[in-house]
C-alpha cells in the first residue's frame, strides 16, 4: 500500500515540478540574476512560504488526524468537523491577508531587508508581494480538501494541484505579456491559479461524497480548538525546512543578484525532495494517524524504516549526481537568454552545497508525521527552532568566506541537525527505533553510492566537451548517457547486496 501510494503521489508530484521548472526557465531566460528577477522570486517565494507552512504544513498536519479519528466515527461526523474549519478558515485567512497587505513595507524589511537599499527595487518587490498574497487564502482551502482526500487514500488529485498552478503562470503570462509587463503578469496569475485549484478540488471531493455544508458551530467544537490551539506549534515545525530557506533568502538579499542564484538552485534538488520527501510525508501522516489510534507500535515501526530505505536509495545517488554534475545540468537547464555562464558557475556551486542536505531533508519530512500522529506539535517546534538558530548562525558565518554557497552549505548543514534532533527525540518518546535491519542497508546504499560517485567523476572528465557542446541534442545525450549508465551500476550494486529482497517481505527489527 505504501508503495502504490507512494507511486500515485510521486508521479504527480514529479510532474508538477517539471512544469515549475518550466516556469522556473522562463523567469531566468526574461531575468537572469537580475533586480527584477529577484523581485519577482520574492514576491512567488512570500505566498509560497505561507503556503507550505499553514496551508499545507500545519493546517494539514493538524488537520488530518482529527478528521481521520472522525472517519473512524462516521462519515457524517467527518463532514460536519470540516464543514465549520472551512467556515471559520476563509475568514481568518482573509483578515490575516488584510493585515499582510497593510504590513507589507515592514515585511519586506524582515523578507529582503537588502532591498532597502535599493528604492525602486524594494518598492517593485512590495508591489509584487501585495498582488500574490492572497494566494494564501486559496492555497490553504486547497490544502483542507487535499487533506480530506488524502485521509481517505486519495492521494492524486491534491498532488496534482501545483501542476495548475504552473501550467496557469506560465499560459497566463504567454497571453497576457503584451498587456502586462512579464513581471506582472507572473504576478497577477498566481492569483488565477489559486481559484482553479479550488474549484479542482472541490470537484474531487464531491466525488468522494465529502462534502459538507458551512456551520457556525466552531465555537462551541472541542476538536476544532484543538486544531486552532495546535496550529501555532505545527506552523512552526511543519516549515522547518521553508523558514530555513526564508532565513537564508533575507540573508542572500545583501549580495547582488544571490536571491535568483539561490532560488534557482533551489528549484533543481527541491524536485527529488519533492518526489522524494513530499510523497512519503504526504502518504504516511494519515495511515500513522490510523495505526497509532489502533496502538499498533509494531506496524509503524514496520512503516517507518521501510520509508526511511527506501527514500535513501533514491535520495543518496540524487545528492551525488547533483553534487558531482552541478554544472553542466545548471549548463543545460538555465544557460540562455540573459544567463550567461557567470550565473551558471555561480548556481552550480549553490546547487552542489544545498544538495549535500537533500537526505536530511527528506528523512525529515519521514521522522517527523511520527509526532503528528501522536497529536504532538510542541516537540517538532521545540526542533524548528534549535535548528532555525543553528541554520542563522551558519548562515551568516559562512557567507562571510564563500558569499551566497556558504548561505546553501549552512542550510544542509542545518538540515542533517535538524534530522539528529528528530531521531533523537523520536527514539526517546519509545514508539520509534531505526531496525538493524535498517542500519545494515544505509551501509549498502553508501557502498553503492559511493561506487557511482566514481563513475560520475570519471564521466565528468572525459565527457566535459560533449556537455558544454553548442549542438543541444549531444549536450542533452550526453549528460543522460552519463546518468544512465551511473544509475545502472548504482542499481546492480544495490542488487548484489539483495537490498531488493527487503521490499518483497516484512521488515523486522
Amino acid at each position: 500500500m505504501l508503495l502504490k501510494s507512494g507511486i500515485i503521489v510521486a508521479f504527480f508530484t514529479m510532474l508538477s515540478r517539471i512544469f515549475g521548472l518550466a516556469r522556473e526557465l522562463f523567469i531566468a531566460a526574461t531575468f537572469g540574476s537580475s533586480a527584477i528577477a529577484d523581485c519577482v522570486n520574492v514576491a512567488f517565494k512570500f505566498p509560497n512560504l505561507f503556503r507550505r507552512i499553514f496551508g499545507e504544513g500545519a493546517l494539514s498536519i493538524v488537520f488530518i488526524p482529527i478528521f481521520s479519528q472522525k472517519l473512524l466515527e462516521s462519515r457524517e461526523s467527518a463532514r460536519k468537523f470540516s464543514g465549520e474549519v472551512l467556515t471559520l478558515l476563509p475568514v481568518v485567512l482573509i483578515l490575516l491577508t488584510l493585515i499582510m497587505q497593510a504590513a507589507m513595507p515592514y515585511l519586506m524589511a524582515i523578507i529582503a531587508p537588502g532591498f532597502y537599499e535599493v528604492s525602486e527595487k524594494y518598492e517593485l518587490a512590495v508591489l509584487l508581494c501585495r498582488i500574490t498574497t492572497p494566494y494564501l487564502v486559496f492555497i490553504s482551502i486547497t490544502a483542507i480538501l487535499g487533506g480530506m482526500l488524502n485521509s481517505v487514500k486519495n492521494f492524486a488529485a491534491f498532488a496534482f494541484t501545483p501542476v495548475i498552478m504552473n501550467v496557469c503562470v506560465i499560459l497566463f503570462t504567454y497571453f497576457f505579456e503584451g498587456k502586462l509587463t512579464a513581471h506582472f503578469a507572473i504576478s497577477y496569475s498566481l492569483i488565477l491559479a489559486g481559484v482553479l485549484q479550488v474549484a479542482f478540488m472541490w470537484f474531487y471531493v464531491s466525488k468522494a461524497r465529502l462534502t459538507f455544508s458551512p456551520s457556525l458551530n466552531f465555537c462551541n467544537d472541542p476538536d476544532v480548538t484543538k486544531l486552532l490551539k495546535n496550529m501555532g506549534p505545527a506552523a512552526m515545525s511543519s516549515g522547518a525546512q521553508q523558514v530555513n530557506l526564508f532565513v537564508s533568502q533575507s540573508i542572500a538579499s545583501f549580495i547582488p543578484g544571490a536571491v535568483s542564484i539561490l532560488s534557482y538552485a533551489e528549484r533543481l534538488y527541491q524536485l527529488p525532495l519533492a518526489i522524494i520527501g513530499v510523497t512519503f510525508g504526504t502518504i504516511l501522516l494519515p495511515e500513522l494517524s490510523q495505526i497509532y489510534q489502533k496502538k499498533d507500535i509494531t506496524s509503524a515501526n514496520n512503516l517507518q524504516n521501510n520509508a526511511i530505505i527506501i527514500s535513501l536509495v533514491l535520495s543518496v545517488p540524487a545528492t551525488i549526481g547533483l553534487f558531482v554534475l552541478a554544472n553542466p545540468i545548471i549548463h543545460l537547464i538555465y544557460e540562455r537568454g540573459v544567463f550567461v555562464s557567470e550565473d551558471t558557475i555561480k548556481t552550480a556551486n549553490a546547487l552542489a552545497a544545498f544538495s549535500l542536505g537533500l537526505p536530511a531533508f527528506v528523512i525529515a519530512k519521514i521522522l517527523t508525521p511520527i509526532f503528528y500522529a501522536h497529536g504532538d506539535t510542541k516537540t517538532p517546534m521545540r526542533i524548528t527552532i534549535y535548528s532555525l538558530l543553528v541554520n542563522t548562525f551558519l548562515n551568516i558565518v559562512l557567507m562571510i568566506p564563500f558569499g551566497h554557497v556558504g548561505i546553501a552549505m549552512g542550510s544542509s548543514i542545518a538540515a542533517w541537525y535538524n534530522v539528529g534532533l528528530l531521531n533523537k527525540y523520536a527514539e526517546n518518546c519509545g514508539d520509534f527505533k531505526i531496525f538493524t535491519k535498517t542500519k545494515h542497508c544505509i551501509y549498502k546504499i553508501g557502498v553503492s553510492a559511493f561506487v557511482m560517485m566514481l563513475v560520475l567523476f570519471l564521466s565528468n572528465y572525459f565527457c566535459q566537451d560533449l556537455y558544454y557542446s553548442d549542438n543541444l541534442f549531444i549536450k542533452t545525450l550526453a549528460l543522460f548517457f552519463t546518468i544512465f549508465i551511473a544509475g545502472m551500476v548504482y542499481m546492480l550494486i544495490l542488487y548484489f547486496f539483495k537490498l531488493h529482497l527487503i521490499f518483497m517481505k516484512k521488515a523486522h527489527g
